[in-house]
């Protein structure tokens, strides 16, 4: 079965060189017809508006590859609304040090917060601290994962539980995460573990 989230993930990490391929062969097909000349016609017109047509295109998948994920006052509401049932749930982030990043944890802070869930220090490797907020862990890789211990698989993990109502909850709003099962020696088992990468 395909692992939509994971298809998405590869299909949006190559947005931008797809972007970028198009719009060089757009603007090496404009370079051409001005210097080649090939001819004064149709031909020569049709070839000039495809070409800008992969110009516009190339451009517009390279602006929405470079876009920021956010989170917004909307999509919070949504999201607090979704896991409010499971509020006092104990979670930890870890993130990569990039602003986008930074900023995402920070607006999916905000919705877990307005839920009711119970934000605490990152028991491993902790290293970014958020004025204010409860120390977050370091990572590097690419995407967003929401990490549970084997032990806590039947409490949180499961479907209808919180990990994966959160989840889905940021599935909805246009977020690629994945959810994924840890063993007890890897992660603590005392939170859900949301981990923020780089945008893929």
């Amino acid at each position: 079965m395909l692992n939509t989230a994971a298809f998405s993930m590869v299909l949006f990490s190559w947005l931008k060189e797809i972007g970028e391929i198009v719009l060089l062969i757009g603007l090496s097909g404009e370079v051409a017809l001005l210097v080649l000349r090939i001819s004064k016609g149709s031909w020569e017109r049709g070839l000039g508006i495809a070409f800008a047509v992969l110009v516009l295109v190339g451009v517009g998948l390279q602006y929405w590859a470079d876009s920021p994920r956010t989170i917004g006052p909307g999509s919070q509401q949504r999201i607090a609304a979704a896991i409010k049932p499971f509020q006092g749930t104990p979670f930890d982030f870890s993130v990569e040090l990039d602003p986008e990043s930074v900023d995402l944890m920070e607006n999916i802070g905000q919705a877990l917060d307005a839920a009711g869930w119970h934000r605490q220090a990152v028991a491993q490797g902790s290293g970014y601290i958020p004025p204010g907020k409860p120390a977050a862990g370091i990572v590097v890789f690419k995407g967003v994962e929401i990490q549970i211990a084997e032990s806590r698989q039947s409490d949180w993990g499961a479907a209808g539980k919180p990990a994966a109502v959160l989840l889905q909850a940021l599935r909805n709003e246009g977020l690629t995460a994945l959810l994924k099962r840890v063993p007890n020696d890897q992660e603590s088992a005392d939170a859900i573990h949301i981990k923020i990468g780089a945008k893929p």
